[in-house]
């Protein structure tokens, strides 16, 4: 491309010379060898036979007065780089002897070089127009590796040069007399051409892309620098243009753009191309019609990578991307906002329209996909926001589509509202809490006691997670765990949580000699996760923890989905020494079955039986029967929520003494539980 520049600027250079002064010959000299350049018209101005045209600086100097010689030496030696200098020389002609002529000079640095152009002028003779092509010299165009076209006044093709023979597979012949439309690629509209003509006419110079195409039919892409040639009094006598083939770098730009603006998986546009297609559309949109965008999430798919593995699961990803396709059938502009979401975006008449389509395509995508031998089903949701109803900003009703989305929990297609746009602003303050807490320390570990009522000795607790707010506030588990599952944000916490569990009991076991076992929850993500049991064994090691004063409390969600992997896990943590619970027992899918398979310990009777206990018979009938079936089954059992003496006194007569509830104590920061634990037995 260095190459390709100096040959231009060579070009422009020579054109220069002459076109500034409308008229004349042009020398170009390297005075670090004195070889000469000249254009072709030289001979008809100064009237030097052909046979006797200068080929260097000594046959120049030979053919001019010797008096004048050393003026000419004078002025180049004396003058500055890009300064203009006139001299009048005698200069001999074949024909007619000394003649006078003007030189007009100016030397520039041209590579380390200094080099003269010189205009050679004859004030006593007009020419007349000239052709074009004989402004520059010969040697410069047919060398050049630049594709060079002159034309005529009239826009008529007098000369091109080798370059552009072998760029465009024309021969001379074909292309000589034509229009240099002849060979245009018809991919600009008549405005683009209208625009460059102005220009030319007005600063006499354009450069810029422009797309041709050649003999055989092929596109190239040109970089052009088209300007007039001008001859005497100023006359524009032609068209000079410059082409460099950026052919291939066009390619890679493309190309790179391709990357830029397509999802690498599915080859689909991805968010930067959805946003400005959006803002596309919405220009040439009036507000009479309506378009929908619709953002499509696949649930879960971190948890089915987990589970089926990424190569499988991205396999599944773009035969969905195939079937969104197939089913909008060009209808809706499709894109991919990341990796489990979707975006389509259309017109649409009405909203019961709209509806009917998006429950057709959950319901396409409902079936399952093939792959690698393996029926996978996915679980969709739609968020649906729509202009110009919600927003005729391209920004906002991507963002509306995604609260539409997000509070889709129990349905499947959910469509935008103001009124959802509060709850996501409240959970998106949330959510900044949890982030701001997990960086800054700002969760909080409180522990509440479980108490033996028979002999009224603490026999452990649970530890329960608070967040604590920027402004010194505390949030309780109801008021920010669901937000933390919605955002991924559960497994962080339950790491937190493990922890300081951990951590906290064994300065309280060692501390205080105590033996109480302290019982954690986790959510169902962390369960599941690969490392779950050697991330409790690591940190048992780490704080130097002896199981037995630790306990895991687990919902009965954790096993429904795959009893017989949640099955070894809890033979394996039985075998690490932990004590298993099972938590909120009754309000799930309760089983017998899996109960009997199951290696637990402990059956924790939910509060919101506990609750009803002494105003509601089936409430009464339900814990009884929890007591008796654990015993039967040999399960140790706990009431969790025991606020009052009457419900602790109906537990005591249905034979479950141990529990825990605001009766004894309600929920404690760790200082505050270690000095209850200082009793040595609970007095009512």
């Amino acid at each position: 491309m260095e190459n390709d520049e100096k040959a231009i600027e060579e070009l422009l250079d020579m054109y220069e010379s002459a076109s500034e002064m409308y008229t004349g010959a042009v020398m170009r000299i390297d005075l670090s060898n004195g070889k000469i350049l000249y254009s072709e018209n030289l001979k008809q101005i100064t009237g030097i036979g052909k046979n006797e045209l200068p080929q260097n600086l000594n046959e120049l100097l030979g053919l001019i007065k010797e008096e004048d010689v050393q003026k000419i030496i004078d002025k180049v030696n004396s003058s500055e780089y890009e300064a203009e200098w006139t001299l009048k020389v005698s200069l001999k002609s074949n024909r007619e002897g000394f003649n006078t002529f003007d030189l007009i000079g100016k030397k520039k640095r041209r590579d380390g070089k200094d080099v003269l152009y010189v205009l050679v002028r004859n004030p006593q003779k007009n020419f007349g127009l000239m052709s074009p092509d004989t402004f520059f010299p010969k040697e410069v165009i047919d060398n050049s590796p630049q594709a060079i076209v002159i034309t005529d006044k009239n826009n008529k093709v007098v000369r091109v040069n080798k370059a552009f023979l072998k760029m465009t597979g024309y021969t001379l012949d074909e292309v000589i007399g034509k229009d240099p439309h002849f060979w245009a690629s018809n991919m600009h509209d008549k405005s683009f051409y209208e625009q460059m003509w102005q220009e030319l006419k007005s600063k006499g110079f354009w450069s810029g892309r422009i797309i041709d195409r050649k003999k055989n039919g092929e596109v190239i892409f040109l970089y052009s620098n088209f300007f007039e040639i001008k001859g005497y009094n100023n006359e524009v006598i032609g068209y000079m243009a410059i082409n460099t083939d950026i052919t291939n770098r066009v390619k890679k730009e493309e190309e790179i753009t391709r990357v830029l603006k397509h999802d690498s998986l599915t080859g689909l546009p991805n968010s930067k191309n959805l946003l400005e297609r959006i803002e596309e559309v919405l220009q040439k949109n009036t507000q009479e019609n309506k378009l929908a965008l619709l953002i499509v999430e696949i649930e879960e798919l971190h948890e089915l990578i987990d589970f089926y593995g990424l190569e499988t699961m991205n396999h599944v990803i773009k035969d969905v991307a195939k079937k969104i396709i197939e089913i909008v059938d060009k209808k809706y502009f499709v894109s991919v906002i990341s990796k489990h979401e979707f975006a389509l975006l259309g017109s649409f008449e009405d909203v019961d329209e709209l509806e009917k389509f998006a429950a057709n395509l959950l319901n396409n995508l409902s079936k399952p996909f093939q792959i690698f031998g393996e029926r996978i089903f996915l679980k969709m949701k739609i968020g649906v926001s729509n202009y110009p109803v919600d927003s005729t900003n391209p920004e906002d009703l991507i963002n509306q589509a995604k609260i539409a989305l997000k509070d889709s929990e129990k349905k499947t297609i959910n469509f935008y509202s103001p009124e959802l746009s509060k709850i996501f602003g409240f959970e998106k303050k949330v959510e900044d809490e949890i982030n701001l807490a997990l960086e800054n320390k700002g969760l909080l570990m409180y522990f509440q006691p479980q108490i033996d009522t028979n002999s009224m000795n603490i026999i452990g607790a649970e530890a329960l997670i608070r967040l604590q707010k920027e402004n010194g506030s505390i949030l309780s588990p109801n008021e920010f765990l669901g937000i933390a599952k919605k955002n991924a944000l559960m497994d962080r916490i339950d790491q937190f949580v493990l922890e300081e569990t951990i951590k906290s009991s064994g300065v309280i076991n060692e501390s205080l000699n105590k033996n109480i076992r302290i019982f954690f929850n986790v959510s169902k993500s962390f369960f599941e996760r690969e490392n779950f049991l050697y991330n409790i064994e690591s940190m048992l090691h780490k704080y130097n923890l002896n199981p037995s004063y630790l306990g895991i409390e687990l919902t009965e969600d954790l096993f429904i989905e795959d009893f017989y992997s949640a099955q070894k896990k809890i033979k394996a943590l039985k075998e690490i020494g932990l004590k298993i619970a099972l938590d909120d027992f009754g309000t799930g899918f309760s089983s017998l079955s899996y109960l009997n398979k199951l290696d637990i310990d402990k059956i924790k009777i939910d509060k919101s039986f506990i609750d009803n206990i002494l105003h509601d018979k089936t409430s009464q009938r339900l814990v009884s029967s929890i007591i008796s079936m654990s015993k039967s089954l040999g399960f140790e059992v706990i009431a969790e929520g025991v606020e009052s003496e009457e419900q602790l006194l109906f537990l005591q007569e249905e034979g479950c003494y141990e529990v825990q509830g605001y009766y004894f104590s309600k929920p404690l920061p760790f200082d505050q539980f270690r000095l209850f634990l200082k009793r040595e037995t609970i007095k009512i």
